[in-house]
């Protein structure tokens, strides 16, 4: 996934127009776009649109509220027990928070709509969450991936964000890190000027150059260049068969690292051309 569209849970109209968007992914959201007083409706709606609309090849993801409130674990059962086929859990500090939540997905009456893999992403917002990544990653084959959250982790340190994010690198890095620790994939945090088109590009391709896998979005307008800077370009693309054809001569030559334009190549680089080819395909 390179684009993951939050789009409000209380709106119908809103998930029917994301639907038709190039996003790889919608994520349904009953937290932060919904007003306290609007939880419940918001989550029968999203129970509701999930029995009813054709999302296509679209990965479909609902954010619950937090555990630490009222509404996080029964929306869980409430999404779950229709057939959301993935999950996100706000605010994940700890391995508890998906030894709660995975079971509700997991359980073996509630089968996901469109015949997708069920799936939990984890969002690293707090300073406690950074420090449990790793554990958070590895906790449960249903964790897909870590989601990176600037804004609240911002608040929480009472940092200052400048364009470029400085002051959460560490904490953007250590998310990287553990989910590639982990094995799992990792996306970067949306961009909330929405008119800054330009400053988008900038942060996806830090991102990118970092290595996050895809970022989430918070309005139509930044699918195509999240897309866009997240796939892989026609070079790498022709690089990355190259690397997959030498090595397969190599192979079959009985070795297991080769030469290609002057420099050594393995097994690591063939895992890499691979990954490429397998985004290039999406």
């Amino acid at each position: 996934m390179r684009s993951l569209l939050y789009v409000p849970g209380i709106s119908e109209r809103m998930i029917l127009k994301a639907r038709d968007t190039a996003a790889d992914a919608l994520i349904l959201d009953l937290e932060d776009a919904i007003a306290p007083e609007q939880k419940l409706e918001a989550r029968a709606t999203v129970a509701r649109l999930l029995g009813e609309i054709d999302f296509g090849g679209k990965e479909i993801f609902v954010r619950i509220n937090s555990l630490a409130t009222e509404w996080g674990l029964e929306d869980a059962r409430a999404v779950a027990a229709v057939g959301a086929p993935g999950l996100i859990i706000p605010k994940c500090e700890s391995v508890e928070a998906v030894t709660i939540v995975a079971p509700v997905l997991q359980s073996r009456y509630h089968k996901p709509i469109g015949g997708q893999t069920r799936k939990l992403l984890c969002l690293i917002e707090t300073p406690r969450g950074v420090f449990a990544s790793r554990e958070i990653a590895e906790s449960d084959e249903l964790v897909a991936g870590l989601m990176f959250g600037a804004a609240d982790l911002s608040r929480e340190l009472g940092a200052v964000l400048s364009e470029d994010e400085t002051e959460v690198l560490f904490a953007r890095s250590q998310t990287l890190l553990a989910a590639r620790a982990a094995g799992v994939a990792a996306y970067d945090s949306p961009h909330f000027a929405i008119d800054d088109l330009e400053g988008l590009r900038r942060r996806c391709q830090s991102a990118r150059n970092l290595g996050y896998d895809g970022k989430a979005v918070i309005h139509p307008s930044h699918i195509g260049i999240v897309n866009e800077v997240f796939a892989p370009t026609p070079e790498q693309i022709i690089e990355a068969e190259r690397v997959v054809a030498a090595m397969a001569v190599a192979r079959s030559e009985g070795r297991g690292a080769t030469k290609l334009d002057g420099k050594m190549i393995d097994q690591v680089h063939l895992s890499a051309a691979k990954k490429v080819l397998e985004q290039s395909r999406k």
